[in-house]
């Protein structure tokens, strides 16, 4: 069935990439997690940290595809590699924007009212999520055009969510999540910097600067860095007790994520399509290595 046969709420629905909010699920949840660890849970407000978590990752999406689009970077030509749904004309660009808007303004209202709840931290985790996402493409931030994107989501979808997934159910702030948001916070950043990888030519041709774009050669032993940063950082911790010891658990992902890195080194020593499945795969090893990291700390507090 043609994506242009289903009904238009569909359409809307994948707009929005529905297939990343992963990325947001297992930060929110990790945070949680460790909170239940320390104390009472309250699954009313796990349920509204992680809806407003989602929405503001679908909001950064539409937004994105928004400009990415205005920016000529999505196009017929690269339809394939790029969100299809403004270059086929599927939605007009005017209706996506006001989508993520709507996204956006939602978040905002879940956000008011776990405010009155926990007070100033959550404002302030707020604010920046809501600035850090409009901004990833939005002028005048735009700072994924400028080499920005991957320090930017590493602190957004890692430690920024993870607190906020924490400081939601305790009220304060801790250490302890941040430190243990860093190896999800790696590979958040490893699925971008993925797609970036693939889309080096398209980027350069739309006068776009990645971090990739900088690195240039050097921008495969970066895909390694943050691959094996998750796994060092996760044995760090379990080492120095900051997390126990069945939070390892995700180290038996190691085998996927040494093939990851042997089909980035094929990508830039043989051939090119060798990076094409790149990024969905290192988001499936990231929603995997959450789960069992979630797991392990589950297992851990019973």
């Amino acid at each position: 069935m043609s994506i242009v046969s289903l009904p238009r709420w569909q359409v809307w629905f994948l707009a929005f990439r529905p297939w990343s909010f992963t990325a947001s699920f297992i930060p929110v949840t990790l945070g949680s997690i460790l909170a239940w660890q320390q104390g009472p849970f309250n699954l009313f407000l796990y349920l509204l940290a992680l809806a407003g978590g989602v929405l503001l990752h679908a909001g950064t999406n539409a937004v994105n595809t928004y400009y990415d689009y205005l920016a000529g970077i999505d196009t017929v030509a690269n339809k394939g590699k790029s969100q299809p749904f403004l270059v086929l004309g599927w939605l007009q660009p005017r209706e996506l924007l006001w989508g993520g808007h709507l996204a956006f303004g939602l978040a905002i209202i879940i956000g008011c009212y776990l405010i009155a709840l926990r007070g100033w931290l959550v404002l302030a985790l707020g604010i920046i999520g809501l600035v850090g996402g409009y901004g990833y493409t939005a002028r005048p931030l735009a700072y994924k055009y400028q080499g920005l994107g991957i320090p930017f989501v590493f602190i957004l979808m890692g430690p920024l969510m993870v607190v906020g997934g924490y400081v939601v159910q305790t009220g304060s702030f801790g250490w302890l999540p941040v430190l243990a948001s860093l190896p999800v916070g790696f590979l958040v950043a490893g699925i971008l910097h993925a797609n970036d990888l693939r889309d080096i030519e398209g980027d350069r041709d739309a006068a776009i600067k990645t971090l990739s774009h900088y690195l240039k050669d050097a921008a495969q032993d970066f895909y390694y860095f943050l691959i094996w940063g998750a796994y060092l950082s996760l044995a760090l911790l379990a080492i120095l007790k900051v997390l126990p010891w069945a939070a390892l658990l995700p180290l038996l992902t190691l085998p996927e994520g040494f093939k990851l890195m042997r089909m980035v080194k094929g990508g830039f020593t043989d051939n090119p399509a060798f990076l094409e499945p790149v990024e969905p795969l290192t988001a499936r090893l990231h929603l995997i290595f959450g789960l069992l990291l979630i797991i392990g700390l589950l297992l851990a507090g019973l």
